[in-house]
């Protein structure tokens, strides 16, 4: 009887193995998905805070900085404010705020970080989560730089260094 229970564990212990090892490998397979659909700048519509659609996408003159957050998030909050601080760096590309949320929570979050202060700033909507599908988001604050031909230069996820994002975006390596 102790013999059939012991033999029973053990093949208790191999099915949760071999269970575990497939998740393992699914998870890995989304991720290096998700790392492919990164590369470029994955061509999608937005809304700004009046509901007005734009679509996200290069124009090969300019570098595209995208920025993921949520109004939760306070490190999301403190790299906001840094990037309205030292929105002069970021004068001579696009970069767009992006977020799940209401228009009216994304209003008082940009106005209380400055970055609606910045003309050359956009704060976006993404109404479907078609971005969060699309390039994985595994956590906020997320930021990609994508060069002008639409190809991605660099990835900061959680909070980063503002000279290390503008320098990624003037096609520099990071600091």
């Amino acid at each position: 009887m102790k013999k059939t229970g012991a033999v029973l564990v053990v093949i208790a212990l191999l099915g949760v193995v071999a269970w575990l090892g497939v998740s393992f490998r699914n998870l890995r397979v989304q991720r290096l998905e998700a790392v492919e659909r990164r590369v470029r700048l994955p061509e999608t519509h937005l809304v700004d805070l009046q509901d007005a659609p734009v679509l996200l996408r290069a124009d090969g003159r300019q570098s595209v900085v995208l920025v993921l957050f949520t109004t939760t998030c306070e490190y999301c909050r403190a790299e906001l404010r840094a990037f309205s601080e030292k929105a002069l760096l970021f004068k001579e590309h696009k970069v767009f705020f992006v977020a799940w949320e209401e228009a009216d929570a994304l209003q008082a979050f940009a106005g209380e970080t400055g970055v609606d202060a910045v003309p050359w700033f956009r704060v976006l909507r993404d109404t479907v989560s078609a971005l969060d599908d699309t390039l994985g988001i595994a956590m906020v604050p997320t930021t990609f730089v994508y060069g002008p031909d639409g190809r991605l230069r660099d990835t900061f996820e959680g909070i980063a260094a503002i000279e290390s994002i503008a320098a990624a975006a003037r096609g520099k390596e990071s600091l």
